[in-house]
């Protein structure tokens, strides 16, 4: 049973609705994976095989179970549908029902269910293609933000202080990054990204996830300069830390500056 504010329920009753709305948004994240670095409609056209160009019947777009019961092909040519698919929709309804049993039924698990949706999208995008587009970290933000004046998702002045961190933050990563290597070493999605994380996790959980995420790129440049490649250029994006710092700031930021507070004393 789930205590909630219409009374106990059973669990399933809640997590299996969240769980298939967790599934949808793993679906539009597909879309927004494929098309947004195409410069694509994400309205129009309306879904269809990259390959022979087949519009897709809605009874083979639900997710996960369209996948299986196609076999992982396109019914009109029989190109295999990538695995990514699925495994996406998996991860962002399990993300999805994360959020609401953590932050609870309301909305504040509504908003960190779609940050941790947006999250996985950035990683693959970023991953793929560079980029940590604005069409899904700005109204990630604007959730947050709507969260923050109506729903108390966060402390209106936290929030404020850590969407100016996240902006002030990576705005000198990105200018000393030009001056020192003479090239962009970060862009405006960077920027707009430390805006939206800002937002759900204050100023001081902002810090903490630039550093986090400066680690954990740290860890992945060493072997990278132990192999004796070439890291001249950008060897990996940066986005997929970010994104892990983000989520680690979620659930144990806190715990991580009350220890480092009580180790050096304050």
């Amino acid at each position: 049973m789930v205590q909630t504010p219409w009374g106990p329920l059973p669990w399933w009753v809640l997590y299996v609705p969240i769980g298939i709305f967790g599934l949808a948004l793993g679906s539009f994240a597909n879309v927004l994976i494929y098309r947004l670095p195409r410069e694509e409609s994400i309205v129009s056209p309306p879904s269809h095989c990259p390959k022979c160009g087949r519009p897709i019947r809605p009874w083979e777009n639900i997710p996960l179970a369209s996948w299986v019961a196609l076999g992982g092909r396109c019914h009109g040519c029989r190109e295999r549908i990538s695995v990514r698919y699925p495994l996406v929709e998996l991860g962002a309804g399990g993300l999805t029902v994360l959020s609401f049993a953590y932050f609870g039924i309301n909305y504040a698990g509504f908003a960190y269910s779609i940050l941790f949706v947006a999250l996985l999208t950035l990683i693959i995008i970023d991953l793929e293609h560079w980029l940590l587009p604005f069409a899904i970290t700005i109204p990630t933000a604007i959730i947050g933000v709507l969260g923050v004046l109506w729903f108390d998702l966060h402390g209106l002045a936290d929030s404020l202080l850590g969407m100016l961190a996240g902006c002030a933050l990576f705005v000198v990563l990105m200018l000393g990054g030009k001056l020192l290597f003479k090239r962009e070493a970060m862009g405006g999605g960077d920027v707009v990204f430390g805006i939206m994380a800002g937002v759900f996790l204050g100023w001081k959980l902002t810090i903490l996830m630039v550093f986090i995420a400066s680690f954990l790129g740290t860890l992945m440049a060493i072997p990278l300069l132990l192999s004796g490649r070439d890291l001249s250029g950008r060897a990996v994006p940066f986005g997929p830390f970010l994104a892990a710092a983000t989520l680690v700031c979620v659930f144990v930021g806190d715990d991580i500056l009350r220890w480092y507070s009580n180790l050096i004393g304050l």
